[in-house]
């Protein structure tokens, strides 16, 4: 058999006073039958609740107690201030400065006569810096002049055109021959290539002449030929004419040079004349020769803007460090470059004659 249920006991509790309530179930001692325990259940509900009511209507006079915390003499009461914001730090400027002085004095008065006394002393201040600015700026003008540029003399200005008056050139040939076709002397040319012999050309007019030698007397340049016939070269000497002429649009240095040339000439050709037949080179002429080679080296180079110039100065300068060369050492080398220097200068100097100083 199953054991009974434990009984269940409530407590309401009203003034301090326990008002217990026992719900007490009975032992069904007959079967079980649904409709009479509801009835039952509803029974004892109406029961329990209609003895609350009437127990509250007993009890409706009764007060009930509030109890307080008891106020005591010693007790104090705490005092919480609320707390302000923290303050921005103060800042720096005029801005701040008006502010300060607006909240001590609200009509303004002192913030303006302070402004307007700062501003004065400011604007006094910097018109005093920039006047003596400019005051050290005038003395310093003043007393630094500033450095005069002079214009330097101009060492490649020119003089005006100049016109050099050319005399007639006398010169001691060793001529190869004369050819109206210049292919003709070309050929020859060639062929005293290949015997070791150089030779020069030069149109002169409608003719070509083939030289192989230059001397400085006609007796001197006969000995020369008979020398290179004897290596099977037909040549024969004669003396050569170059015709003076007046070469204008010259400047003074072209001019000078024009003029000192064929003196130079002269003299190279009879040192020449003397290396090609082993001889030594006479003082006198080696006195000329140093002496006019002087004075063309003496010459501006960059002055002589002449084609047919700039030639003639550079065969006569080389021609006269052949002559000093061969005075050292007497070889025959030597007295070929003199030859083809001097070959070359003739060459220059119909050009000039034909070219009218352009």
């Amino acid at each position: 058999m199953d054991k009974p249920k434990s009984e269940k006991t409530i407590t309401i509790k009203i003034n301090g006073k326990d008002r217990p309530f026992q719900e007490k179930k009975e032992e069904m001692q007959e079967a079980w039958d649904p409709r009479k325990l509801d009835r039952q259940k509803k029974q004892e509900q109406t029961e329990f609740f209609a003895s609350i009511q009437t127990a509250a209507g007993k009890e409706a006079d009764d007060s009930f107690d509030w109890i307080l915390p008891e106020e005591t003499e010693d007790a104090d009461i705490k005092e919480y201030k609320i707390a302000a914001p923290p303050k921005s730090p103060a800042k720096n400027g005029l801005s701040t400065l008006a502010k300060k002085f607006q909240g001590k004095n609200k009509q303004g008065f002192l913030t303006s006569i302070f402004l307007a006394v700062f501003f004065a002393v400011l604007l006094g201040t910097s018109f005093g810096f920039i006047m003596l600015k400019l005051v050290f700026t005038d003395q310093t003008a003043e007393t630094v002049a500033p450095p005069i540029k002079e214009t330097p003399a101009v060492s490649n200005q020119q003089a005006p055109a100049a016109v050099a008056e050319l005399e007639t050139l006398t010169a001691y040939v060793v001529q190869g021959g004369v050819w109206s076709n210049s292919e003709a002397a070309q050929q020859v040319q060639e062929a005293n290539s290949q015997k070791g012999v150089y030779s020069q050309s030069l149109k002169i007019g409608e003719q070509t002449f083939l030289f192989l030698g230059v001397s400085g007397s006609l007796d001197q340049a006969k000995e020369i030929g008979a020398d290179l016939k004897s290596k099977g070269i037909d040549v024969f000497a004669k003396e050569f004419a170059f015709e003076g002429k007046a070469i204008e649009g010259l400047n003074a240095e072209e001019k000078k040079l024009a003029e000192i040339a064929p003196a130079l000439y002269q003299s190279l050709s009879e040192g020449a004349a003397s290396a090609s037949l082993g001889s030594s080179i006479a003082p006198e002429t080696a006195q000329e020769i140093k002496k006019h080679s002087k004075s063309v080296n003496e010459l501006q180079a960059d002055h002589i803007q002449n084609k047919s110039l700039t030639s003639i100065r550079e065969e006569l300068s080389n021609a006269s460090k052949q002559i000093a060369t061969y005075q050292q050492a007497g070889d025959s080398a030597s007295a070929g470059k003199i030859q083809e220097h001097l070959l070359a200068f003739l060459a220059a100097y119909q050009s000039l004659l034909q070219s009218d100083g352009q």
